[in-house]
């Protein structure tokens, strides 16, 4: 007895001192066995084969796929085509107007600044006579496009935060450079106020080389420093950049959702055409009406697909337009578009770029499919009750007039 009870024991003892890299294998291995059966089940129900299949075993199969691959490819097509969409909306409505407003808040700051010191060197004339109209336009431009940026509804509400900050910013800086006007004839307190006035729009002093220059440059600080009302539009600049290129690539989600969508509307175009051939064949249907129907969905898809590639494509190049309204405009390139209208566009003009922001998202796109992206899923779950409530009726009616012993 003894004896009998040592193997067994051993055999025990043998199993616990298994590696850990052995039942590793046969862990990955009965795994290896589930996924390959699990597939074939799926892709049973999904391709399954005419041959050798009872015609109730193939419609059932059929019943239970084809309206499964219509949800799912064109839930994945829905959600992909809506996202680009919205995408283009979102970048003309919203983050294009932001950054043109911007644009022109901080040309027209650095305009009314040149023309106030400008004004400012005649002395008493300036004190009479007050500032010029070119002055008091484009201030009333700066805070006008700040308000525009702050309806477009681009910025974060932190973002909003910020904005309201530089319109005080701006306030304050009318304010000093009024100051300087009431002691236009007093060149120490002017050019000390003028001076304030300025380290407010631009925290960078101004070198020697470019004080004689109308429009001095005034490159933004970053970090802790970056307190000026300049400094703060790019930082805003910068942010609503990165967000227009965030939304002109196509993320992970839209990816996925794409091969997804591929797949299963290859799968579904081929399971509707072997279905209708199965019909033909088996039952004699020349044509089934519902399945057609069920089919005519897949006729939108190419127009979907160009669509949303023209959109993406349109995206893509707004992007360096975004950059250079940030980076390429200047004070002076508006001046001489204001001053000399019929001269031409200047191609980095802030109008020049923000129309062709504007008309390059507009045409990117299949104008008469406007406002047809909520209505692709629907029209997949009509298909697939199509699909699905025309088999479950030939599968009834199968049923009901096979004869028993007959071959089925």
């Amino acid at each position: 007895m003894n004896g009998a009870a040592w193997p067994r024991r051993a055999n025990r003892n043998a199993g616990a001192d298994t590696p850990p890299s052995a039942r590793f294998l046969r862990a990955a291995r009965a795994a290896r066995v589930i996924a390959a059966e699990l597939a074939r089940r799926v892709w049973r129900y999904l391709w399954p084969s005419t041959a050798g299949r009872r015609n109730r075993a193939y419609l059932r199969d059929r019943l239970v796929a084809l309206p499964l691959l219509a949800v799912v490819a064109f839930g994945a097509l829905g959600w992909a085509y809506a996202d680009v969409r919205d995408d283009s909306a979102y970048m003309q409505d919203r983050l294009g107007p932001a950054l043109v407003g911007l644009a022109n808040a901080k040309a027209s700051l650095f305009i009314a600044q040149g023309e106030a010191e400008e004004n400012l060197d005649e002395g008493r004339a300036a004190e009479l006579s007050g500032l010029s109209e070119r002055y008091r336009t484009r201030v009333a431009r700066a805070t006008q496009s700040l308000n525009q940026v702050t309806r477009s509804g681009a910025l974060t509400v932190a973002e909003e935060q910020e904005l309201r900050v530089v319109s005080a910013l701006v306030v304050d800086y009318t304010g000093w450079i009024g100051r300087a006007q009431g002691h236009a004839t007093d060149p120490v307190l002017r050019d000390a106020e003028l001076t304030y006035a300025r380290s407010m729009l631009c925290s960078a002093p101004v070198a020697a080389a470019d004080s004689q220059d109308r429009f001095p440059p005034c490159p933004p600080t970053t970090g802790s420093g970056a307190t000026s009302i300049v400094d703060r539009v790019a930082g805003l600049e910068r942010q609503l950049r990165e967000r227009l290129a965030d939304r002109a690539a196509w993320g992970a989600g839209v990816h996925a959702a794409a091969v997804v969508s591929a797949l299963a509307l290859v799968l579904l175009a081929a399971g509707l055409w072997r279905t209708v051939s199965f019909l033909r064949r088996r039952f004699r249907i020349r044509l089934s009406i519902p399945l057609a129907t069920a089919a005519l969905p897949l006729l939108a898809v190419p127009l979907l697909t160009a669509d949303a590639l023209l959109a993406q494509h349109a995206q893509t190049e707004a992007v360096p337009v975004a950059d250079a309204l940030a980076e390429r405009t200047s004070p002076a390139t508006e001046t001489v578009a204001e001053e000399r209208p019929f001269d031409g566009p200047d191609p980095w003009a802030i109008e020049v770029l923000e129309a062709r922001i504007d008309d390059g998202l507009s045409g990117g796109r299949l104008a008469f499919l406007d406002g047809i992206a909520p209505f692709v899923f629907p029209a997949g779950l009509v298909g697939a009750g199509l699909a699905g409530g025309a088999l479950h009726a030939y599968r009834r009616e199968y049923l009901v007039v096979a004869r028993p012993g007959a071959v089925s």
